[in-house]
């Protein structure tokens, strides 16, 4: 930028010709919320609710305090289906529907990460609608009135309780399961999909593990990146996604390396909200995603880990498209400390590949277990990815194996 000039003057001079913004979900944040859920969730009209976790979280006892929470608000536990595993599978959410439906639940409550999170979400969907997880894959693909065309049908209520400051699926109208046969994750996003109430309580995040607290934080800075530069930015997801790294510049590590500062783990849970909430106004974000996906669905690698791999990388590749991406990044840049003169794509990239790994994480898709003959049948994969219809720059099938290439 010129010296003098205004941060972000170059957005701020016109006017985009369409955007769209969505946000449906109640947040309430704040400590010792847990024991208030039903409370909460008495308003959103959930009765027999069908709490969905893993068997970690279970096992820390959270669980349990959110079961009290349940009943001292009047409210009844349905169940309890803790049967998710690591990347959300289409069987885990075809038992956890049935179980809904057999214990006569009427709604549904999330306590985990990303995965759980998704599990609800679709499990929610073939609870409502019925069919398989396939019938409702990509965008708008959720039953509608008039033939298709008029308001999504209702699914029954949803609540989130996350236990990780990542993924921000809380919030967002998005849900990604994984078809394990396949070897490829279902993407559905539709407006049902927005969880009806989201409670952040940094006591839920208080027995993350330091990598994990890690991973899902860099999880959360990708969105974050990959919104304010995608095609389809808007400045509804500008404001949400700058100040969401703001919080992440001045909470992450605390967070990761000091387990036991709560306003630290409080203000990740913001974060990841804030950053997933700008896929509201459509940003879906970018290449960095569609890799990332495409080594979860192949190789398994956690998704947030994939993505502090990939996204150094996605920033080089983007900002060497023209000077208009690159003003994105500066913005990006001057916003997480990084001197945004001379090349900002290498030197962003730089940045965040030093933080990936101060954090403690693999800096190399090979220490993820991915093995470099891989490389062709990931990049036939990642140019098909939705994130890759709205990155910056367009990319083919052998810019995608190029960049698989540098990231092993």
């Amino acid at each position: 930028m010129e010296a003098g000039e205004a941060f972000g003057a170059r957005q701020m001079t016109g006017f985009k010709d369409f955007y769209q913004y969505n946000a449906t979900t109640r947040v309430v944040a704040g400590r010792g919320l847990i024991e208030g859920i039903g409370f909460e969730y008495m308003k959103e009209g959930a009765s027999r609710v069908m709490v969905v976790t893993d068997q970690v979280i279970r096992g820390t006892g959270l669980v349990e305090r959110v079961e009290e929470g349940l009943t001292d608000g009047g409210l009844e536990v349905a169940g309890v289906f803790d049967d998710v595993p690591q990347d959300s599978s289409t069987d885990s959410v075809a038992r956890c529907a049935e179980a809904a439906r057999e214990a006569g639940a009427d709604s549904f409550l999330a306590v985990g990460g990303g995965s759980v999170m998704d599990t609800a979400k679709v499990a929610d969907v073939l609870f409502a609608h019925g069919g398989s997880v396939r019938d409702y894959e990509g965008l708008y693909a959720l039953p509608r009135e008039q033939d298709g065309m008029g308001s999504p049908l209702p699914i029954a209520p949803l609540a989130c309780i996350p236990t990780t400051a990542g993924t921000g699926s809380e919030v967002s109208w998005a849900a990604v399961v994984k078809d394990h046969e396949e070897r490829l994750k279902i993407e559905l996003v539709d407006v049902p999909l927005f969880p009806r109430l989201a409670l952040l309580d940094p006591e839920a995040t208080r027995t993350l593990p330091p990598a994990v607290a890690a991973a899902s934080g860099m999880d959360a800075m990708t969105h974050a990146i990959e919104s304010y530069v995608s095609t389809e930015w808007s400045p509804h997801g500008d404001a949400l996604v700058l100040h969401a790294l703001r919080l992440i510049r001045d909470n992450l590590e605390r967070a990761v390396t000091e387990p036991g500062d709560e306003d630290a783990r409080g203000n990740m849970l913001v974060a990841a909200s804030l950053a997933i909430a700008a896929c509201g106004s459509g940003a879906f974000f970018g290449i960095a995603h569609s890799m990332s996906h495409a080594c979860g669905g192949q190789y398994g690698v956690p998704h947030g880990m994939a993505n502090a791999i990939n996204l150094p990388h996605a920033i080089r590749f983007n900002a060497a498209g023209d000077e208009d991406i690159a003003e994105r990044y500066r913005d990006v840049a001057d916003v997480l400390g990084v001197d945004s003169r001379g090349d900002v794509g290498e030197s962003l990239a730089g940045h965040v590949r030093s933080l990936v790994d101060s954090l403690g994480l693999p800096t190399r898709l090979s220490q993820a277990g991915v093995p470099e003959d891989a490389v062709p049948e990931l990049a036939a994969a990642a140019v098909g990815d939705g994130c890759t219809l709205v990155n910056p720059r367009e990319v083919t099938e052998e810019d995608f194996a190029e960049l698989y290439r540098a990231a092993l």
